[in-house]
């Protein structure tokens, strides 16, 4: 657990008062779901405390050389945790003061606050190639198969599947897998977004197993990670049913630090985020269209180009470049009049006269033309 170095009890009445009215502001803007409620409460009283660190004692007192300061130490790694902040980061705590000052009606200070925008960075999306997840699906179905933590392994073959954010996974219901019909669905909790995906047959005998094991257990017949299953630790403080998103991302980091290739190299120690840009990988390198990763991640299209898929030249970047690309391609004249030691042009020809060079394929059932 990450160890907590920011305190309510440090802020001042004026910085209290805008930490307040950022709560405030959030309300108004309707922000129910947990994690943006969550970011209304805590990004405020970190960029206060960090203001306050500054020697900055209030809100109505900053200036723009304040400001520009505490971004240059958000950088160097000058705050309270000591380490450099990403840019998107930065943007995050922006966005916290903003609302601290919405919220107070500080129009002059949140002008120039407002002007300010993150540098652009490469960005990096950190997945799982195939033989390196296929390693982690085996340790989790041998960690099944002997008994040890089988909650784990379930977990693991979940993500594999369909990818749910650490919290959907954590609340997941036994209604929404269909066991005999072997689909997994559920609405997202971020977005609301419908997420579907057929599961892998191997996978559903270890499920069926799983939920007789869960029987005895409270709970265990509406949730796939009951409480009352899970080890204790701490304090029940919301008197949840199921583990928490935090249990099921220590659980799934537990199966990824126990695997092993096959030459001995351990697999990316990446966090369980990696799940769904695996996922998006996964399809994209097969060819599929961001349709079909978005029906399973319940994300838009958008979201998926922006966040999660790395672009790679795939099978479909293949396909595009021996398109646009007819004279790339040479082969022996093997089979044809010419000369066998010849070497002639295969692929995609483009027709003679004002034709566009469009491939088309018919479509057998409906007999239209696809492009």
């Amino acid at each position: 657990m990450a160890k907590k170095i920011y305190f309510e009890e440090e802020l001042n009445e004026e910085w209290k008062e805008g930490r307040e009215a950022a709560i405030r502001f959030g309300r108004l803007r309707n922000h129910r779901e947990k994690t943006t409620e969550r970011n209304d409460s805590d990004v405020p009283l970190w960029v206060a405390l960090d203001f306050q660190d500054q020697g900055v004692m209030s809100p109505g007192d900053i200036t723009e050389d304040d400001w520009l300061h505490l971004i240059e130490r958000y950088r160097k790694g000058r705050t309270r945790s000591g380490r450099p902040l990403m840019e998107t980061s930065i943007k995050k705590r922006k966005e916290g003061l903003v609302q601290v000052l919405k919220g107070l009606h500080m129009g002059r200070i949140l002008e120039f606050v407002g002007m300010w925008q993150p540098m652009k960075q490469e960005e990096v999306i950190l997945w799982w190639p195939e033989d390196e997840m296929e390693a982690m699906t085996q340790t989790a179905m041998r960690a099944f198969e002997e008994g040890v933590r089988p909650e784990r392994a379930i977990a693991h073959m979940l993500h594999y599947t369909i990818g749910p954010r650490r919290e959907d996974s954590s609340l997941f219901t036994w209604d929404r897998i269909d066991l005999r019909e072997g689909m997994v669905r559920f609405p997202a909790s971020k977005n609301r977004k419908r997420c579907q995906n057929r599961m892998e047959d191997r996978f559903i005998p270890l499920f069926e197993e799983y939920r007789e094991m869960l029987a005895p257990y409270e709970d265990g017949d509406v949730f796939i990670f009951p409480k009352s299953r899970a080890q204790r630790s701490g304090n029940d403080r919301n008197g949840s049913k199921c583990v928490t998103g935090k249990t099921v991302a220590n659980w799934l980091a537990w199966i990824r630090d126990r695997t092993a290739l096959p030459d001995g190299s351990a697999v990316c120690p990446y966090s369980s985020q990696s799940y769904r840009h695996s996922i998006a990988m996964r399809y994209l390198n097969a060819g599929c269209r961001y349709e079909d990763v978005s029906m399973v991640l319940g994300d838009t299209v958008a979201t998926i180009e922006r966040y999660y898929a790395e672009l790679v030249f795939g099978p479909a970047s293949e396909r595009a470049f021996a398109r646009a690309h007819p004279k790339s391609r040479r082969e022996r004249a093997v089979g044809t009049a010419l000369p066998e030691w010849m070497e002639r042009e295969v692929g995609f020809r483009t027709p003679r006269g004002r034709f566009a060079a469009v491939h088309r394929e018919v479509v057998a059932a409906g007999g239209r033309w696809g492009i």
